[in-house]
């Protein structure tokens, strides 16, 4: 420490702790004598000072740096849960949409089934069908009542989902429309160009700046500081000074006045603590940025991984739809030949199932392609 201070000196025996380290009075003027006096005097003391920090050496700067991108790393990680939130919601919409979709199927089916059941019980009833044709429809028509049933079952799954999902209070939350209408796929080098965008890129490379100023922080902590100083006082002690009165008061009352101002000059020269600090920290930067790397070769797999996805979900989509409505010719036809005689319960049934399935699988394709999407969009940090 250096110290340049200008100071009035009106002394007393007023007695002041300087330091709390050790708790040693400074003991004013007052005689020396060789024979301990165990005579207690009263000291008294009373001051108002101010402080102001005039340079740093950019130490205060380089903390507000570092709590700066320490907030940038929050702010990335926000956008990344948020991200996490709308993808979840998306996926949990399209899911109740495919729920409704494959429910209405499977109510379709157990109505022809029934219908199809009744149709053969009259021709029993007549004569003009064998009873294993009745025996074979009552079978169907359990067997799509179950798949109904499950099928409804899961609509409600879909939807307590959504709510949660949505964060409604409600126990079940509907979903009405549509996926809407498919924009063509970016090339996929245009999409994998888009992770360098990816919130979590961003906050794994925020990390790195962020331990990076923390590093600059902890070695600006050695720097030397330079402040100004000034104080008023007034102090008294009763013992009896080695020149001058007793103050008035008899060291009861600080009467005995005083004012100094002065400059500062502090520098910590050696500080290990501070500099093995560091040098962790440095050490911490290199892995994280290690990390960073990292993260967005994963971030590009995961591009890749739902690029490809979305690309086979729409193109199964086409097949899925063709097999639908060839399905649902076949069951046409073969309900035609039941009902003229040519054809057999057991290839009305099997074009029933036909159809049936063929509904279903349309649905869940459509649900495929509608995830899918939204996978690949929240790779890239796209928002719908």
């Amino acid at each position: 420490m250096a110290q340049i201070v200008g100071s009035t000196t009106n002394n007393s025996t007023s007695t002041i702790l300087a330091t709390s380290a050790v708790d040693l009075p400074r003991i004013g003027a007052t005689k020396v004598d060789a024979t301990a006096d165990f005579q207690p005097y009263p000291s008294t003391g009373a001051a108002l000072g101010v402080r102001q920090q005039l340079f740093d050496f950019g130490r205060i700067a380089a903390e507000r740096n570092a709590a700066v991108l320490a907030g940038e790393v929050e702010r990335f990680r926000v956008g990344s849960a948020s991200l996490d939130v709308d993808f979840g919601v998306e996926q949990s919409f399209f899911a109740v949409l495919a729920a409704v979709a494959i429910e209405s199927a499977s109510r379709a089916a157990y109505d022809r089934a029934a219908q199809h059941r009744n149709l053969a019980r009259a021709n029993v009833a007549s004569g003009m069908r064998p009873p294993i044709e009745q025996t074979r429809a009552e079978a169907d028509v359990a067997r799509y009542e179950a798949g109904m049933m499950r099928a409804k079952a899961s609509v409600h799954v879909a939807r307590s989902v959504f709510a949660v999902a949505v964060g409604v209070d409600d126990f079940e939350l509907d979903a009405t429309g549509t996926a809407g209408e498919l924009e063509p796929l970016p090339p996929l080098a245009t999409a994998l160009g888009m992770a360098l965008l990816s919130p979590s890129v961003l906050m794994a490379r925020a990390r790195v700046e962020a331990q990076r100023a923390e590093t600059g922080r902890l070695e600006a902590q050695t720097r030397p500081s330079i402040s100004a100083t000034a104080s008023i006082s007034g102090r008294a002690g009763g013992a009896v000074p080695s020149s001058g009165p007793v103050p008035y008061g008899d060291g009861w009352l600080p009467t005995v006045p005083n004012y100094s101002a002065g400059v500062v000059f502090t520098w910590s020269i050696l500080e290990p603590t501070w500099d093995r600090r560091a040098v962790a920290s440095r050490a911490r930067e290199q892995a994280l940025g290690s990390d960073a790397d990292f993260e967005l070769r994963n971030q590009r797999g995961l591009i890749v991984v739902a690029y490809r996805d979305a690309e086979v979900s729409s193109q199964t989509l086409g097949a899925l739809q063709r097999g639908a409505d060839a399905a649902r010719a076949n069951y046409e036809q073969a309900e035609n030949r039941f009902r003229v005689g040519l054809g057999t319960s057991t290839e009305l049934a099997d074009a029933q199932a036909l159809r049936a399935d063929a509904e279903i699988q349309l649905a869940i394709g459509h649900f495929q392609v509608a995830r899918t999407r939204a996978a690949l969009e929240r790779a890239v940090a796209e928002a719908r």
